[in-house]
C-alpha cells in the first residue's frame, strides 16, 4: 500500500496542538515539511516520469522545480523556504514558536500549488 503523505500533515497538526513545549512544536515543523515533499515529489514524479534520486533528493527536488516556471518555480520555492523552517527545528539550538505557524502556511501554499498544476495538467 502506498503511504499517503497528508498524513503528516495530520500529525503535525496534532503535534501543534496537544501541546506548546518546543519538542512537539520543533516536531511539528518536521511533519509539515515531510507531507509538502512527499507530495511535492510524487507531483514531480508523476509528471516527469523520472524518479527523484535517494542521494540529495530534497536538493535534487527543489532545484528541478525552481528551474521551471510558474506555478512550478513557486513550488520549488515554497518547498525551499519550508525545508529552511525544518533544518532550523531540527539543528538550530535556538527556536522560534512563529515558525510553526508560518511552516503550516507554507504546506498551504504548496497544496494550493499542487492543486493548481493538477488542475492544468487534467485540461
Amino acid at each position: 500500500m502506498t503511504f499517503t503523505w497528508d498524513k503528516f500533515y495530520d500529525v503535525g497538526r496534532c503535534m501543534k496542538n496537544i501541546s506548546k513545549k518546543e519538542e512537539y512544536q520543533r516536531s511539528a515543523v518536521g511533519r509539515f515539511y515531510y507531507a509538502a515533499f512527499g507530495l511535492v515529489k510524487n507531483y514531480y514524479e508523476d509528471k516527469y516520469q523520472k524518479t527523484v534520486p535517494s542521494n540529495c533528493s530534497h536538493s535534487f527536488l527543489i532545484n528541478e522545480l525552481e528551474k521551471s516556471y510558474g506555478d512550478e518555480k513557486a513550488l520549488g520555492e515554497n518547498l525551499r523556504k519550508i525545508r529552511r523552517f525544518r533544518n532550523y527545528a531540527d539543528y538550530d539550538s535556538k527556536f522560534y514558536m512563529k515558525n510553526v505557524g508560518v511552516s503550516e502556511e507554507i504546506y498551504n501554499e504548496i497544496i494550493i500549488l499542487l492543486n493548481n498544476l493538477n488542475k492544468k495538467s487534467k485540461r
